[in-house]
C-alpha cells in the first residue's frame, strides 16, 4: 500500500460523520429507498395498537371455580348465623310474594327445597337457575333480568308455577308440569310417564307435608 493511499485523520472523521448522518435516514443507505419504506411498514403492521377482543359467549358460571372456601373462616359462629340469617331472608321473601299471588307459601317452599336446597346461586347441568331453578328462556319470558337474585327469582318462579295451576287445576299437575312443561303434561293428560318427573312430584309433595 502506498503512503498517499492512506486516508488522513481528517478524512476519517468526515467519513464517519457522513455515516451517521446516513443512519438518522436508513433510505439513503440503500439505492432502493422504497423497499426500505415498506419494510419498515411491514414492521409498524406488526405492532398491536387495537385493544384486544372480548369473545361474545362467556362461560357458563357453573363452568367457574370460586378459589374461596367458606369452610376457611376463622370465626365459624359468625359463618353460621349469616347462613341463617340470609336463609330467614329467603323464607320471609317466599311468604311475601307467595301470598301476593295467591299461592300457598309451603308449597313454593317445598319446590324450592327440591329445585336448589335454598341456594340462590344454584345452576343445574342444563343450565337451570337460581333458587327455582328457572332456564334461561323461561326467565326471559318472564321478565326476571337477575335469576340469581332471590327476589327476582322467587317473582319468577310463582309467578310460572300460578299460570300452570290456572291451565290444569291440579296440584299435581302443576307440579309436574314445572318440572317437566306444560306440553309433556298436556300430551298425557296426567303426570308423564317419565321417572324423574314422578320422583319429582313425590319430593315436593313430602317436602309440602313436613
Amino acid at each position: 500500500m502506498r503512503i498517499q493511499d492512506i486516508p488522513s485523520v481528517s478524512q476519517i472523521l468526515n467519513r464517519m460523520e457522513s455515516l451517521a448522518s446516513l443512519a438518522e435516514n436508513p433510505k439513503e443507505l440503500v439505492s432502493f429507498p422504497e423497499l426500505v419504506e415498506k419494510a419498515l411498514t411491514s414492521e409498524r403492521s406488526k405492532i398491536p395498537t387495537a385493544e384486544p377482543e372480548i369473545p361474545s359467549k362467556l362461560p357458563n358460571s357453573s363452568q367457574l371455580a370460586i378459589p374461596w372456601n367458606p369452610s376457611s373462616l376463622k370465626d365459624q359462629d359468625l359463618k353460621q348465623k349469616n347462613e341463617g340469617s340470609k336463609s330467614s331472608e329467603i323464607l320471609e321473601t317466599i311468604e311475601r310474594i307467595a301470598t301476593e299471588q295467591g299461592i300457598d307459601p309451603k308449597l313454593v317452599k317445598a319446590i324450592v327445597k327440591a329445585e336448589s336446597n335454598f341456594k340462590p346461586n344454584a345452576v343445574s347441568p342444563k343450565g337451570a337457575m337460581g333458587l327455582m331453578q328457572l332456564m334461561p328462556k323461561t326467565a326471559e319470558a318472564l321478565g326476571v333480568e337477575e335469576p340469581f337474585n332471590p327476589e327476582d327469582n322467587i317473582t319468577g318462579g310463582v309467578t310460572y308455577l300460578k299460570s300452570l295451576f290456572r291451565e290444569f287445576k291440579d296440584p299435581t299437575k302443576a307440579i309436574a308440569a314445572y318440572n317437566a312443561g306444560p306440553g309433556a303434561v298436556r300430551k298425557y293428560g296426567a303426570v308423564p310417564p317419565y321417572r324423574e318427573t314422578k320422583e319429582y312430584v313425590e319430593k315436593v309433595k313430602n317436602y309440602y307435608l313436613r
